[in-house]
């Protein structure tokens, strides 16, 4: 092979190599852009999504307390006690720093069910949910609009809360359910419930077991 055709296809690769790099460069600029905050909070008006009842990846973490279901339920309730000081952020899980009611007065010596909010996180991002069920037995819930990476992955996320009396002590049972955006998408899904959803999970259960216990006098 001559000097000139190899010095002519190595130019050709440097030039490929460059073009490769500008576009990656691009692209993640594109990337970085589309997974930032919003600038401004969405409205979450629109209708949510049904919840259906296959295709889920669903985790469980369940604590006993020790006080009867009716001081559980005093202790969330408390009308002072807001999100952010139920759920425990960490360093996989943003903290929660407030709430926007967008309909419903979200009073919970009513039934909830039907009322919606925005949820607020410390990255800046958001999400809406809504109230399935609330019962004495049952608090559901549906989160939607992800306004963060999971978007890309999760369309939609079912939980609920299982209040069971077990003697004088109360069983809590939390499970959170997630829709992959596609089933080539469910490892991922499965991986951030497994190691993310459930150690926020288990952290606020214990912050609430010691919070009723506390107040309960049991602790």
């Amino acid at each position: 092979m001559s000097s000139s055709k190899t010095s002519t296809r190595r130019h050709r690769w440097r030039i490929t190599l460059v073009a490769s790099g500008v576009v990656l460069l691009t692209a993640t600029a594109g990337t970085w852009s589309f997974l930032a905050p919003p600038s401004s909070p969405p409205d979450y008006t629109d209708e949510r999504p049904e919840a259906g009842s296959d295709g889920y990846v669903s985790v469980t973490r369940s604590t006993l307390i020790d006080a009867p279901v009716a001081a559980v339920h005093s202790w969330n309730n408390e009308p002072s006690r807001e999100l952010d000081d139920l759920i425990e952020g960490g360093d996989d899980f943003p903290e929660v720093i407030g709430t926007t009611i967008i309909w419903g007065d979200w009073n919970p010596a009513s039934d909830r069910t039907g009322d919606r909010r925005r949820v607020e996180f410390a990255d800046g991002h958001y999400l809406a949910e809504e109230v399935l069920e609330d019962t004495p037995a049952r608090f559901r819930y549906m989160i939607w609009g992800f306004t963060s990476h999971q978007r890309l992955a999760v369309r939609h996320g079912v939980a609920e809360f299982a209040f069971a009396a077990e003697g004088e002590q109360t069983r809590v049972t939390w499970t959170y359910s997630m829709k992959p955006t596609t089933p080539l998408l469910r490892p991922f899904v499965t991986n951030f419930l497994e190691r993310t959803m459930s150690t926020m999970m288990e952290q606020t259960l214990a912050g609430m077991r010691a919070g009723v216990e506390a107040e309960s006098g049991t602790q």
